[in-house]
Parts: C-alpha cells; sequence; structure tokens
C-alpha cells in the first residue's frame, strides 16, 4: 500500500482547519534529569543529581500535544484539581494551541491533578512517582460535561475518547458521549482500557494492543490468523467501522468491517528508545488524517510510521508533518506520481 503524494498534501492543508475534540483524563507528566555518579549511604539505591526538569502533558493531554504538532486545533474535556499542578496543566493545554473557549476542565475542589514523575539518570528511566486518586465522576457531573459536549460538537471534525481509567470517563457517560457524537455524525476514535473494553458501541475505530485485546477476549493474541478472529469477534461485539490492533515489533492490523478487509502493517521503528505514548501518537494522527478525508488504511500506514518515529523519543513525544512525510518517502510508502 502507497500514499500519493498529492493526497498527502491535500490532507496536509486540510489539518489546519480540523478540529478535533478530546475527551479523556488529564495527566501531568514531569521529568526530573540528571546523572548518577554515587550509591546513597542510606540505603542501596542510586543518587540521582539532578540538572534540569520539565513538565508536559500526559493521558490524554499527550493526544493534545500530537495534533498540536501536526497544526490540529483541539477541544479539551477533561478535570483537574484545584492545585498548582492543575495550573500548570491548563496553562501547558493553552500553550499547545488550545483557545481558552475550547478548554472544558472540571476543576475539583478534592481530587488532585494526576501528577506523574518520572526520574531520568543517564537517559533512562530510574524511577516513576505517581499521585493520583481515581474516583468516578457525578452524575451531576457527566451531566454537565453532556451539556457543554452538545454546545461544542458542531465545531469538532472528531471526537477521540482517551481513556486512562482514572474516573472521568464512567461508563454511563462513555456511553451518553457515543450516543451524542452518532447524533451529530461525528466519528468516534477510542483508545481503550479493558474495564470498559466491551462499552465502546458504534464508534468508527478502537486502537487496542495485542496485550489489551488479548486480555478483553481472555486469549493470547500472537499470530495474523489470531488477530483477525479477534478483530472480528470483537467488531461483531461492537459494530464499529474498522479495528485496530497494535502489535509492537509486529506493527499493527487493521480490519474494515464492513468489507472484511485486513490491513497488515510492519512497524517501521529502527530503534525503540520509550514507547511512551506511542498509543496516543497512533489515535491521534490516525483521527487526524480520516477526519481530513484519507482512507482507512491510508490513515492507518500513517499513524504506524509516526508510532515509528516516536518510540525513537525519549518521553511522550510527538512528530511533526515533515517528519511523517520524510518517512514515508524514506520507506517507500509514498507514491511521488499524482
Amino acid at each position: 500500500m502507497k500514499i500519493k503524494k498529492s493526497s498527502l498534501q491535500q490532507s496536509f492543508s486540510k489539518l489546519k482547519n480540523t478540529k478535533v475534540l478530546v475527551i479523556g483524563d488529564l495527566i501531568l507528566d514531569e521529568y526530573l534529569i540528571g546523572s548518577v555518579e554515587r550509591i546513597s549511604p542510606e540505603a542501596p539505591v542510586p543518587v540521582v543529581w539532578v540538572r534540569d526538569e520539565k513538565q508536559t502533558l500526559g493521558g490524554s493531554g499527550n493526544v493534545v500535544q500530537n495534533l498540536t504538532s501536526i497544526g490540529v486545533k483541539g477541544i479539551v474535556f477533561g478535570r483537574i484539581g484545584d492545585d498548582k499542578a492543575g495550573e500548570n496543566l491548563e496553562r501547558i493545554l493553552l500553550s499547545n494551541s488550545v483557545d481558552k473557549e475550547d478548554l472544558v476542565l472540571l476543576k475539583s475542589k478534592t481530587i488532585p491533578t494526576i501528577l506523574k514523575t518520572r526520574i531520568i539518570a543517564s537517559h533512562q528511566q530510574v524511577c516513576r512517582v505517581d499521585r493520583e486518586e481515581i474516583v468516578p465522576l457525578t452524575t451531576a457531573e457527566e451531566n454537565e460535561i453532556l451539556v457543554q459536549l452538545k454546545a461544542k460538537i458542531k465545531d469538532a471534525s472528531a471526537v477521540i475518547l482517551s481513556d486512562y481509567d482514572k474516573g472521568y470517563l464512567t461508563p454511563s457517560l462513555i456511553q451518553s458521549i457515543i450516543g451524542v457524537c452518532n447524533a451529530e455524525k461525528k466519528i468516534v476514535t477510542v483508545d481503550p482500557q479493558v474495564s470498559h473494553f466491551f462499552l465502546y458501541k458504534n464508534i468508527h475505530i478502537m486502537t487496542p494492543n495485542h496485550h489489551e485485546a488479548g486480555k478483553a477476549l481472555g486469549r493470547k493474541l500472537t499470530t495474523d490468523a489470531e488477530i483477525e478472529n479477534a478483530c472480528r469477534e470483537i467488531a461483531k461485539e461492537l459494530t464499529p467501522d474498522a479495528m485496530m490492533i497494535t502489535r509492537g515489533e509486529k506493527g499493527m492490523s487493521i480490519y474494515e468491517r464492513t468489507t472484511d478487509r485486513f490491513y497488515h502493517i510492519p512497524t517501521v521503528a529502527k530503534e525503540v528508545f520509550d514507547v511512551t505514548g506511542a498509543g496516543d501518537t497512533v489515535i491521534t494522527t490516525y483521527t487526524a488524517f480520516v477526519a481530513s478525508g484519507m482512507s482507512i488504511g491510508e490513515a492507518a500506514l500513517v499513524s504506524n510510521v509516526s508510532a515509528g518515529i516516536v518510540v525513537g523519543k525519549l518521553g511522550a513525544a510527538t512528530v511533526t508533518k515533515t517528519e511523517i512525510e520524510e518517512a514515508l518517502q524514506n520507506l517507500g510508502y509514498l507514491d511521488e506520481q499524482t
């Protein structure tokens, strides 16, 4: 499978007029970066001399970063705490080309902003410290979100559900969101959680990895045949337009339910440095390019190439349009003919 260069350029030009609504669990990622020169005298652990630190968007926020990186505007729904981490998260969202009026944040007085601190030394993660309280939304909060969703949905070309199972996407809210999107004829793409796996009915596509899909079905998925059977089984239950299962070093497999067609796309990653956020890149690029007019197969190819780029970077990285085009060209996936 190849993508015509003219089609790619056409999609690129449409991205700047594309808006994607992102709903899910917002997380603030913090990185403490330094070096290790000795072991602590207090315990057999390394002493990390911190030389740099940064905060960035994690969870569904990384989806927003990925949208920004390819020139797509985001409408963001999520929950933060009434705290410093929440202030920082909101500030970073606004710096990622999200307009103030498109930032629909539920600010909790009792639940802190989810903060994940990664300590990095010599380009390796030494440990991670998580600060979070997983509390589901109340019915009143869900109703408030749905009112705002109905007001914002008309501005969106597509909707991404970025589910990290941190309490924002409750079972009832998931079903209500999909109902609103279907009524407005907006495509819905889902990066799922196993605990909610069979709630995502009547969506455009779901993008689990093979571990998640296998866990949901109660068996391991290794071979192409096992993946194909799993896609058909899940699609029969959920009736999506398509199913995508990412497979690590084996790339990804995509199933078009309406045509009963499969695409098995091999991985393009030259070197895996950090898989953090690769799933966010897959669903973001796929959704944006389908919304810009690409076919399911073409958008899947772009998302696979994009994931291969970000796993070669540190942390929850993003990909640019230039990197995508260069990778497609270098891998022979770009048809230069018009």
